[in-house]
């Protein structure tokens, strides 16, 4: 059983991972020239169509960039993954949080907010399998 969650969680390390390399990396190239036409947009969509807005987005992605390269360095060398699992459900739990109360003070009860619990729902459920098991 213990091999079976090391298989789930180096697989979500790395389907993570990549994504979250592609999210970053394709938020940082708009100024370039290098992306098509509808990913220049909606980077731009996401920013919404404000320089400083853009500009938060790109810096968002720097971090997008370092985690994608994190998770996919701890997919190799997962037997010392433990404490970066712990901190990963830690800020997929923020990530939850701000999905779930607005900067407004408002509660957000939509379906999309299950959607948004997802990865820290995925995440806990793996560490705790991995600290049972060992």
């Amino acid at each position: 059983m213990r091999d079976v969650v090391s298989v789930l969680t180096r697989g979500v390390y790395v389907l993570t991972g990549v994504l979250a390399l592609l999210i970053g990396i394709v938020a940082l190239l708009p100024g370039t020239g290098l992306l098509p036409t509808r990913l220049h947009d909606l980077v731009f969509e996401f920013g919404v169509n404000d320089p400083l807005g853009v500009h938060v987005v790109q810096e968002m992605a720097t971090l997008y960039v370092l985690l994608g390269v994190m998770l996919l360095w701890f997919a190799r060398h997962y037997e010392q993954s433990e404490r970066f699992h712990w901190l990963m459900t830690f800020w997929t739990l923020l990530l939850f949080w701000v999905h779930w109360f607005s900067a407004y003070g408002t509660f957000n009860n939509e379906p999309q907010v299950i959607v948004d619990a997802m990865p820290f729902v995925v995440f806990l459920a793996l560490g705790l399998l991995r600290r049972r098991l060992g």
